[in-house]
């Protein structure tokens, strides 16, 4: 298992210098976020991204998933196919797409069952161009909260054209076990997120009585030497993408897509999310 680094709070870093700053932080690569205001953005993305790939290639690091802007979800949009051919041209494997959300009072299974065909059309893509159509597991009013929501929209895609993309830390907020959530996805096992969240309590007289937080990984709720066992004794070779989001409470987690927002000392906590889940893997390596 690499680990990477997501790219989203590092916007104001050019592409060489966002390769240095992973180096910096420990980390083997990184995930790239292809959004406005970024390095690498959906105009710019053509050539950029072959290009920037040369640029980390050349400083020992490794890209393995593209992460597109959390609001593609229409396969159809015209920016859509140039990012599956970008990642194609630079050798990324994988693109993650935007997340499809559920509104209040929405029935849930016609939702759903368009966003499997919108899917449908991102499939088309992946199986024309060889990259790999990733979705994240989100906590909260998005479809895919927990893998068996995931599950449900993905059920009966290619594994090879469709990938799971699991978050230990939204699944200590929504979730189900580890072990039976990450038994559920296995076949689609593609690339896991780090975050680690845990509830704190809030003033006397608010409702509900406590927030979700998201923290430095090892300071919340996520029990990494069981998570990062089972990964282990699966045999998942796959990136492990930390997100470098630290003290962001339920307003913020909430908000699909907040990467405007940088949390407070991420390049100390990005260091420190490293080293720990070097340290932890090195348990099951000895």
């Amino acid at each position: 298992m690499k680990i990477v680094i997501n790219s989203k709070f590092f916007a104001h870093l050019s592409v060489a210098q966002l390769g240095e700053k992973a180096i910096e932080l420990g980390y083997d690569g990184i995930d790239i976020c292809i959004r406005p205001g970024h390095p690498i953005h959906p105009d710019n993305v053509t050539n950029g991204l072959p290009q920037a790939m040369k640029i980390w290639a050349d400083q020992g690091l490794i890209c393995p998933l593209a992460t597109a802007p959390v609001t593609m979800t229409n396969p159809s949009a015209a920016e859509v196919e140039k990012l599956y051919i970008a990642c194609a041209d630079a050798g990324i494997p994988r693109l993650k797409i935007g997340f499809w959300k559920f509104n209040e009072n929405d029935n849930y299974w016609e939702v759903l069952d368009a966003a499997r065909r919108e899917l449908e059309g991102f499939v088309k893509f992946s199986e024309k161009y060889e990259v790999q159509t990733c979705y994240q597991i989100h906590s909260g009013p998005c479809i895919g909260s927990n893998c068996a929501g995931l599950m449900h929209l993905i059920k009966g895609f290619d594994p090879l054209h469709v990938g799971a993309y699991p978050d230990f830390g939204h699944l200590v907020l929504d979730g189900e076990d580890w072990g039976l959530g990450l038994s559920m996805i296995h076949d689609y096992l593609s690339v896991v997120g780090i975050k680690d969240a845990f509830y704190i309590s809030q003033p006397a007289g608010c409702t509900p009585p406590y927030r979700p937080c998201f923290v430095k990984v090892g300071e919340g709720c996520v029990d990494w030497q069981r998570c990062m066992g089972i990964l282990c004794k699966i045999g998942f070779d796959g990136p492990l993408t930390v997100h470098t989001e630290y003290t962001f409470d339920e307003s913020i987690i909430r908000q699909v897509g907040y990467a405007e927002k940088s949390p407070p000392n991420v390049e100390e906590w990005a260091r420190a999310d490293a080293v720990y889940l070097r340290d932890v893997l090195a348990e099951f390596r000895s």
